[in-house]
């Protein structure tokens, strides 16, 4: 059982998880799992993708668990239109989380307010400068257009994990946004930044309970981004509300 805790109201926590774990971390993960996803990890057709599930997912639930006080296998997941899961619970105030995995390490980020978190591992197979297209805004080509060549594959690869995090705290996926959304280029590396625009067209995809609170979100002010220093060569980005002042760093405690 890893330590109980819960997020300041000002603070976001992030935890790096190794998924290349011992089959012993394996099978206590996956006895935490509900029955839908022991269904998940066996449709993996690569037995090392299964197990990186199950450590995510169960490291996940201990995590839930400890900060809600409840067994990590009694956890309860809803999820949103555009597929972002959310805890089911009656803990006041509500807790976030968001989960991105990348070769054989995860990220979990909380907080008690919407937060997306994004990690890339490069692993040579994907080639960042070759996807151009499909994340620049118009706004952030110029930008480009400037940097030397030498950069270009880091910027678009920072670029990349910062618009996945937004998107992410949004509860929305890359298919609605990648270019609807705008950063200052080259990304700021030291310092908490701002979108530059987030089209008000997004705000039709973002799942709404009729009390209107997300229609803030359109606005750039809503939110900080900050990259991640977590691991080398990894590049990672956290959004979280404007409200949060602290990102919290810590290892997994297995």
């Amino acid at each position: 059982m890893v330590e109980s805790w819960y997020p300041e109201s000002d603070e976001a926590v992030v935890f790096t998880i190794p998924l290349d774990a011992s089959d012993a971390v394996v099978a206590t993960n996956e006895a935490l799992l509900s029955a839908e996803e022991r269904d998940r990890a066996d449709r993996f057709v690569l037995p090392e993708l299964r197990r990186r599930f199950v450590v995510c997912r169960g490291c996940l639930r201990q995590l839930l668990g400890s900060a809600t006080e409840r067994a990590a296998s009694d956890i309860r997941f809803r999820y949103e239109r555009w597929g972002k899961p959310q805890l089911v619970s009656d803990v006041i105030p509500a807790l976030h989380f968001n989960v991105s995995h990348s070769s054989d390490w995860a990220l979990i980020a909380l907080s008690r307010s919407p937060v997306g978190i994004d990690l890339e591992v490069p692993t040579g197979r994907v080639q960042y400068r070759s996807i151009v297209s499909q994340v620049l805004s118009p706004s952030e080509q110029a930008g480009w257009d400037a940097l030397p060549a030498s950069e270009r594959e880091a910027a678009i690869m920072r670029l990349w994990v910062c618009k996945e995090a937004l998107l992410k705290a949004m509860g929305l996926g890359i298919a609605e946004g990648l270019r609807q959304v705008s950063f200052p280029m080259p990304i700021p590396l030291d310092s908490a930044f701002r979108p530059t625009a987030i089209d008000a067209g997004l705000q039709l995809h973002i799942d709404d309970d009729g009390s209107c609170h997300t229609n803030a979100w359109i606005d750039v002010d809503a939110w900080s981004i900050r990259m991640l220093d977590v691991l080398p060569r990894a590049c990672a980005a956290i959004t979280v509300s404007r409200r949060v002042e602290r990102i919290s760093r810590r290892d997994f405690p297995f």
